[in-house]
């Protein structure tokens, strides 16, 4: 199954916004710069993380760190499920106050009854609310508490983690970070995120490509380069498999759009 770029859908001089799922639409597999956590309120469904399917419940959470694919596979009828994304610069601004960033790249987590209805009342008021500084004081304060009551990230999670803090790093560097081997660290990223490593640094090189495109940079070469492709062939390689078209098609802000704005009907194949 092919993947998507598509940046969260975040309402217009807004850094945090929740959205209650509609269920008659769903994005196809798609991965975005924003770190999302989704909360199912009430019934199932199953998610797939790259290659990883994932049964959730009412209470449950999960965590998607920037350039992790997901796709909401199927849904119980009664689904009631919100969707919460962050822009990277509000939470810079919020690790520069508080000295750390809530971490994305962690497990599924399961929330007590309490902290479940604060959060859907939290996120459902945030669908609605106009005040921009409200909301997202209210998302971060939220995030900041789920952050302090949940799981401990395994190796896999602490993996990606420090990839998404230097993406340069080797696999030995970074296996030796871990107090790890490198065979042992793309096995656990590949069980909990559902994609090798380097899959998973192929994201986060292409959405550095698409941030250089949609700020202008029209040298496609200097861009791959700059987005640490290393070559402009690794680059159309990798966006040719992603996506179906070489590198180039993306210089198009139509087409970028088309890819950001594309929805199917939930049931769809």
């Amino acid at each position: 199954m092919s993947v998507l770029w598509q940046p969260f859908p975040m309402p217009e001089g807004r850094r945090a916004q929740a959205w209650r799922h509609h269920p008659a639409f769903r994005r196809p597999a798609h991965f975005h710069d924003e770190p999302e956590i989704n909360l199912v309120a009430r019934g199932s469904a199953t998610f797939v993380l790259g290659r990883r399917r994932v049964p959730m419940s009412a209470g449950s959470l999960i965590w998607y760190p920037p350039g992790l694919d997901h796709y909401l596979e199927d849904a119980s009828d009664d689904l009631e499920l919100y969707v919460v994304g962050f822009q990277p610069e509000l939470l810079a601004a919020y690790a520069r106050q508080h000295g750390a960033t809530p971490r994305f790249a962690r497990p599924l987590d399961q929330v007590d009854g309490g902290t479940l209805g604060r959060c859907a009342e939290a996120f459902g008021a945030a669908s609605s609310s106009a005040d921009d500084a409200a909301v997202e004081e209210q998302l971060l304060a939220l995030l900041a508490s789920l952050d302090r009551a949940g799981l401990a990230p395994a190796l896999g999670h602490r993996a990606a983690a420090m990839v998404l803090e230097a993406p340069a790093l080797g696999r030995d560097e970074l296996a030796r970070r871990l107090a790890s081997n490198r065979g042992d660290v793309s096995r656990r990223l590949h069980r909990d995120h559902g994609m090798s490593l380097t899959e998973y640094k192929n994201r986060l090189q292409t959405l550095r490509l698409i941030a250089l495109l949609e700020a202008g940079h029209g040298n496609l070469t200097r861009a791959a380069l700059d987005a640490g492709f290393g070559s402009y062939s690794r680059c159309f390689q990798v966006v040719r498999g992603l996506f179906g078209c070489a590198p180039n098609v993306l210089l198009d802000p139509g087409t970028r759009r088309l890819l950001a704005d594309r929805l199917e009907p939930f049931g769809a194949e």
